[in-house]
Parts: C-alpha cells; sequence; structure tokens
C-alpha cells in the first residue's frame, strides 16, 4: 500500500522491499532517541535542573496550562509469543467549552482535551515507568498550572500515577466505573432484565453527581443476595468501587474543569497502534514492534518532522 501510494503521489517508483527496508532504519533510529531521552530523564540527578536546562527537549510543552495524563495498554500479535501487551502514555491539554447549562451525561461533559502527544512500548511496567516518564518531561508537565490523571482499574497505572504524578487529581475513568456498576446489576437481577436496567440506571445517576457512599449503603441494600458467580461479580464490583471511591467524585471534577474520562489513551490504543499492528494476518517479529511504535507515536503527536531532523542532526 505505501509503495503504491509514493508511486501515485510523486512518480517515484519503489519496491516495497526497499520501503520496507528504510521503514525498519527510520523506526530503529527513531527508537534509539527516544531510548536516549528516557536514560537522561531517569537518570540521577546530579545537580537541581532549572527551568530552561532541563536534560529532555520539550515539544508543546503545557507550561501554566491544565495537563491531563492518562495511562493503559493494549495488545499485538508477536510471533511465537502470542498477543503481548503494549502500554501507552497520552498527554493533553483539558480545556473547557464555552459557557451553557450544566453537563447532564458523559458525553455532555463541558471539559475536553486537545493536544494529544503519545508514547507506547513493549514493556513491563517498570520499565514504562520511565518510558511514559520522559512524554511527562517532554511536555513539561511539571510546570503545568493543575493536572489530573485518569486511568481505568489497572493496578499499574496507579502505581506509577502515584510515584510520578503525586500531587495530581486522580480519576477514574468514567466508562469503567459504570462498567462495573452495570455488571453488579445484571449479577444481581438477572442479564437483560428491567430490573437490572432500573438498578443500574440509578447507580450511574449516583456516581454522575459524586454520590459513591449512596451507591454502596442505600442503592447497595436493594440489591438481592446472590451465590456462586453471581455473588462473586457482587462482591468484586463492591470492592472496586470501595477501592476507588476518592476517584469518583464525578460531580466536583465537572465542576471544577476536569475531564472524566481516559478516552484519548483508549483512543490511541485502538487508532495509532491497532489500526496499524493488528491488521488481519499481522504478526511482528519482537524485534519490531517498539521501533513501529516508535514512529507511531511520533506521527500522531505531530512531532515526525521535529524527530527527523533530530535523527539527521545525529547522523551528521
Amino acid at each position: 500500500m505505501a509503495a503504491e501510494s509514493l508511486t501515485r503521489l510523486t512518480g517515484v517508483k519503489m519496491s516495497y522491499l526497499s520501503l520496507w527496508r528504510i521503514h525498519r532504519e527510520v523506526g530503529e533510529a527513531m527508537l534509539a532517541v527516544l531510548e536516549e531521552e528516557e536514560a537522561a530523564s531517569s537518570a540521577p540527578l546530579e545537580v537541581e535542573e532549572e527551568p530552561g536546562q532541563e536534560r529532555v527537549v520539550a515539544f508543546d510543552a503545557v507550561i501554566g496550562e491544565r495537563a491531563s495524563v492518562s495511562l493503559d495498554g493494549t495488545t499485538v500479535p508477536v510471533r511465537e509469543e502470542g498477543w503481548k501487551e503494549v502500554k501507552g502514555i497520552s498527554v493533553s491539554i483539558v480545556e473547557e467549552a464555552a459557557a451553557g447549562g450544566p453537563a447532564e451525561s458523559a458525553e455532555e461533559a463541558e471539559a475536553h482535551l486537545t493536544r494529544h502527544s503519545y508514547r507506547m512500548r513493549l514493556a513491563d511496567a517498570d520499565t514504562f515507568a520511565q518510558v511514559q516518564g520522559a512524554e511527562a518531561d517532554r511536555r513539561r508537565v511539571q510546570y503545568a498550572r493543575d493536572m489530573e490523571c485518569v486511568n481505568d482499574g489497572a493496578p499499574w497505572c496507579w502505581r506509577i500515577t502515584a510515584d510520578y504524578y503525586p500531587e495530581a487529581l486522580e480519576v477514574l475513568d468514567w466508562s469503567h466505573a459504570t462498567e462495573h456498576a452495570n455488571a453488579v446489576a445484571q449479577a444481581a437481577f438477572g442479564e437483560g432484565s428491567d430490573a437490572a436496567a432500573e438498578w443500574y440506571e440509578r447507580a450511574k445517576a449516583d456516581l454522575w453527581q459524586g454520590a459513591v457512599e449512596t451507591l454502596l449503603g442505600e442503592r447497595w441494600r436493594e440489591l438481592p443476595r446472590r451465590q456462586r458467580e453471581r455473588g462473586k461479580t457482587i462482591r468484586n464490583g463492591r470492592a472496586y468501587l470501595r477501592e476507588h471511591r476518592k476517584r469518583m467524585r464525578y460531580q466536583d471534577f465537572r465542576e471544577e474543569g476536569y475531564a472524566i474520562g481516559s478516552g484519548t489513551i483508549e483512543s490511541a490504543c485502538k487508532n495509532v497502534i491497532g489500526w496499524r499492528m493488528k491488521r488481519g494476518g499481522a504478526r511482528w517479529a519482537s524485534a519490531r514492534v517498539n521501533p513501529v511504535l516508535a514512529m507511531l507515536g511520533e506521527l500522531h503527536s505531530g512531532r515526525w518532522d521535529e524527530m527527523w531532523g533530530r535523527i539527521q542532526q545525529e547522523a551528521a
């Protein structure tokens, strides 16, 4: 497809094998630049960094603005290893929409995210912590006016958040909270039943208003007791909501102008990673995954030209 497009758009003919070879070389060069950046970002400080003297080159700095950071993972098919998890970070700017009536749903929430950047890697959580830290440094999130971290319930996401962004507002992704409430409703009242739908709507209203204690108290007492797997689903749902109760003050978050969804990183998992790396029949050699991720991240962050300049400079 790329070789055909090159010929159609420029008149230059190149075999797909040659194009693939160049693609491989560029990906490896971009990954090398990113890894060098990550090593510098995570190295122990010999002296305190002053503004303007940071070790990581800035790009689209969020200085003085409200920043939103989200972490998530998706899987890609790797030869001889099966489906392996790729982890990613998105850094965005939180902007408030024009003043209007109060939002009545997650889709109508006033805050929205712009100016996204991404960095992804096939790595364990400890290694990825340094990877995402370099992306945060690149965007200068330490100078943001204030910031939030919006994640799903994965423990590794919250562990990194606590280590790297201890002052950030922690928000559990709205859709994950409601998914757990819906699972409880279906287990308690029966899959697809009217009673399940009615209880779920009341529970969702509690969450939207930030009334977590009402949900875990009064609302929970409306549930019939169940055994075996259905009972386990209900108990696990309550444990999940209890664990994240401080991250579900959605009414407060919305009134303060924060986003309550991690759609940016979830969209990146589908459209930045999945669109390229999960095509029918595709299987990736392990060594090829991270170079391709490096290119995808830089392309979709709007940094391709800047990165290409850095590669040429290092080559020179």
